[in-house]
């Protein structure tokens, strides 16, 4: 569900040179990039079953915002196992990437489902796009900020007289979270940071901007230790890796159907993903993403790291992906904190309210 560091196993353990990652809120950087050449990159998932309501006569599409690692381990076991096969459903798992925004491929109707950030929904929806947010796979906000175990940044007031990487496409994010913790950024020193975490690592900065499930093991590959303070933690709730789709298609008596059993076939492989990370490991780096020459023990670390922010009482309560009002409300301010005009009917539970009909489990 995260956007992950990825590189070929040979690199991970190596020098963090030329690493890069897909930031979170690419659309505060003056627009979306298009989807390259048109074209989109699929893979054929399950395989109809004869009957169930939700039945169609081709594959419907769902667009990953990223490439074919853990991060959608929960899609890759709703596929392998059948999920979607025994609820007469056919799915095409299309892969994403630096070049490719999703929320056009969902509203052109070549994705009945997209998997997204949220300010780059929020943001879509606000320039007129027929999208709502029917779900999130992140519960909590994975942004953090990173220090060394043995010099640790524990809460925002430890800010003062520090040196603070930040990468530009971030820096929205660290001024909205510092509004909500009332920080002066005149207390710290701001330093312009590339996708590299090495200064952090050998000292020249004593924390960095970064995302839970990438800096952090990519680090702790390296040999050093890290200590993560989740924005979260400290009043900057934010929902991610959020599910759209278009209205119409809510309107839609057969494609709202067939939206439901995504969705079903989603939380039973991430219930699958959550339970057994090897094995999500493994379905990434030698199947779904094989051609990627994946990690093995990055995707395991960043598979671990992710139940903390999958998993809250509120999914254990609700069911996976579940929005209470207080997320969508916090989400909404967290989004204004950063100027961006979110508002609460751009998110429903309708899907997910028929998904778990009343239990936390499909």
């Amino acid at each position: 569900m995260a956007r992950h560091l990825t590189t070929a196993s040979g690199e991970a353990a190596g020098s963090f040179e030329g690493l890069s990652r897909r930031r979170l809120l690419q659309a505060l950087g003056g627009g979306a990039a298009a989807v390259a050449g048109g074209s989109l990159l699929t893979a054929c998932g399950t395989t109809a079953s004869a009957g169930g309501s939700s039945k169609s006569d081709g594959p419907v599409g769902l667009q990953f915002v990223f490439i074919k690692n853990v991060q959608f381990a929960g899609s890759f076991f709703a596929d392998s196992k059948g999920y979607w096969r025994d609820r007469g459903l056919k799915v095409n798992l299309m892969a994403g990437g630096p070049n490719l925004t999703v929320e056009p491929v969902v509203q052109s109707g070549r994705a009945l489902v997209g998997i997204t950030h949220t300010a780059q929904a929020v943001k879509a929806i606000i320039n007129g796009a027929d999208l709502k947010i029917i779900g999130a796979g992140f519960q909590r906000s994975p942004f953090v900020l990173i220090s060394r175990a043995v010099k640790p940044i524990k809460t925002p007031k430890d800010l003062a007289g520090k040196k603070i990487g930040v990468q530009a496409l971030d820096l929205p994010v660290f001024t909205a979270f510092l509004k909500a913790v009332k920080i002066d950024k005149s207390t710290f020193t701001i330093v312009p940071l590339q996708a590299d975490p090495t200064p952090l690592a050998n000292g020249e900065l004593d924390g960095i901007m970064g995302f839970y499930s990438n800096e952090p093991n990519f680090l702790r590959i390296k040999g050093v230790e890290p200590y993560t303070m989740l924005l979260d933690d400290f009043g900057y709730p934010l929902m991610e890796e959020c599910y759209i789709v278009k209205q119409s298609s809510l309107d839609d008596k057969t494609k709202n159907k067939q939206i439901v059993a995504l969705m079903q076939g989603e939380s039973l492989g991430w219930t699958d993903a959550l339970a057994n990370v090897n094995a999500a490991a493994d379905l990434a780096v030698n199947k779904y993403g094989k051609d990627l020459k994946l990690n093995m023990r990055q995707q395991v670390l960043a598979m671990k790291s992710e139940i903390d922010v999958v998993q809250t009482a509120d999914t254990k309560k609700h069911g996976l992906f579940w929005m209470s009002d207080a997320l969508i409300a916090g989400t909404v301010h967290s989004l204004q904190l950063g100027e961006i005009a979110a508002k609460p009917e751009m998110f429903t539970r309708e899907i997910l309210e028929k998904v778990y009909q009343g239990k936390a489990t499909v």
